[in-house]
């Protein structure tokens, strides 16, 4: 577990618009994945008072003197399985979270814990209870080509609908990050994009990519309610349910393209969604789900 580039520069913005740092949880204690010029860049485009003082701060050395001066993060905390790294709270996040340790902090960070969880809803829950009312949570999870890292790799889905005004939050942002092999600490070349709720384009958003990717999330707790008192629904599966419940199922429509598909034999049907699928719907160039972001420092 560690601060990525990607991660620092998502962390920076989110400062820069004003989201407060002060008390600071982070799943695990945080290893530095910056090398100095990486550290160059980031103080030079986000904290340009801080380009005398990278000096002592090493890569794959502990994080918390990069977090402290660079988000002012005044009181810094780890909560791990253990503490053999460190961290001032134990916790096995495969258990529900101790009512004291509830709405504590200002901001939580996961940089690549949850995905390591075989409780996942369990431990996406104690996230969220951390979270003080107005504080923001930060998950960083793999999304594809990522296979055997850790139990999972997840879907914008799952974060739409978990954090989309339900379960007391507010979706800020979430960024799915392309960045070539071997991985996301190795790899100074990345590619952002910003996700699109599925539930908007009202179909599903697929992705197959050839390089690793994953998600960075930003989301505001807003209020204080009970965490999954209703378990999320895919979205597309819903918009079904509702139709079939109304005035009958989408997708009656016509057009020349899907009059002429209808009709191809069935060999043909498989070969032409084959064809679509590969070349537009489930890559990169579908800019309806995924829409690129500017180059980052």
């Amino acid at each position: 577990m560690g601060i990525i580039r990607s991660n620092a520069a998502f962390y920076l913005e989110a400062r820069a618009r004003g989201v407060d740092f002060s008390r600071t949880l982070t799943l695990g204690r945080q290893r530095l994945y910056l090398t100095p010029a990486d550290l160059t860049a980031l103080a030079a485009q986000y904290r340009p008072d801080l380009r005398d003082h990278l000096d002592d701060l090493r890569y794959g050395e502990p994080a918390d003197a990069f977090l402290q001066r660079f988000l002012d993060v005044r009181d810094l905390q780890a909560l791990d399985h253990s503490a053999y790294e460190g961290a001032a709270i134990t916790h096995d996040l495969n258990a529900p979270l101790p009512a004291p340790l509830h709405e504590r902090f200002d901001v939580v960070i996961d940089s690549g814990t949850l995905e390591h969880v075989f409780n996942l809803p369990t431990a996406i829950a104690s996230c969220m209870q951390l979270v003080k009312k107005g504080g923001t949570l930060f998950l960083s999870s793999p999304a594809n080509n990522m296979c055997g890292h850790g139990f999972y790799q997840l879907s914008p889905e799952l974060f739409f609908r978990l954090f989309k005004d339900v379960n007391g939050f507010s979706l800020a942002r979430l960024v799915l990050v392309a960045h070539p092999f071997p991985g996301a600490e190795l790899s100074p070349r990345q590619t952002w994009y910003d996700v699109v709720d599925p539930a908007e384009i009202g179909a599903r958003a697929p992705l197959m990519t050839r390089t690793p990717a994953f998600l960075m999330m930003e989301a505001v707790r807003v209020e204080i309610v009970p965490i999954l008192a209703t378990p999320p629904q895919q979205s597309d599966y819903v918009a079904r349910w509702s139709a079939e419940a109304g005035a009958g199922s989408r997708g009656a429509g016509g057009g020349i393209r899907r009059a002429i598909f209808r009709r191809l034999p069935p060999r043909l049907k498989a070969l032409a969604t084959g064809w679509y699928q590969r070349s537009f719907l489930c890559t990169l160039r579908n800019t309806r789900a995924f829409r690129r972001i500017p180059s980052r420092p």
